[in-house]
């Protein structure tokens, strides 16, 4: 029995399909015979991957997007799934214009980056603190030559 995976807006077949797969509100394995369906919350952790890996190990077959980004798109293709994109769509819209072969199942991401991959490399190229820090540049070392230095004291002088 084929079953397609929905990235949705909400927990029903009137819902939007989402414009973000890894960060979806929730995901909606459904049955398009019977229009069946399982809700599952989304899964809002940085490692979204494993999580969605789970629910296409469910005999998934078609994943059904407003976007997907590189890893997420990758991942899933290489399980054997085919991604669809329906934009502006709800869930029941989107797997009628699927079974009726209307969408041509996507050959590359949507996205150039996923939402991680922007964030990771702002993290990178912006830091937060404040940088109260003096550094050694006067020659003194760790101790600032007042004597706080780790030794210990019991070298001898020549």
């Amino acid at each position: 029995m084929e079953k397609y995976l929905i990235a949705s807006s909400g927990d029903t077949l009137g819902s939007k399909v989402s414009g973000r797969f890894g960060h979806s509100n929730y995901f909606l394995i459904i049955d398009p015979k019977t229009m069946e369906f399982e809700v599952f919350a989304g899964i809002q952790t940085d490692d979204s991957a494993q999580g969605i890996i789970r629910l296409i190990r469910r005999d998934i077959k078609k994943v059904i997007v407003g976007n997907i980004g590189p890893s997420s798109f990758y991942e899933i293709t290489s399980l054997g799934c085919e991604v669809y994109l329906c934009r502006n769509m709800t869930i029941s819209e989107a797997i009628k214009q699927v079974m009726n072969k209307n969408i041509q199942p996507l050959k590359e991401p949507t996205l150039p980056d996923s939402i991680h991959s922007a964030r990771k490399a702002g993290d990178r190229d912006k830091g937060t603190g404040r940088g109260r820090g003096t550094g050694m540049v006067d020659g003194r070392g760790m101790g600032g030559g007042r004597g706080g230095g780790m030794g210990g004291g019991r070298g001898r002088r020549g």
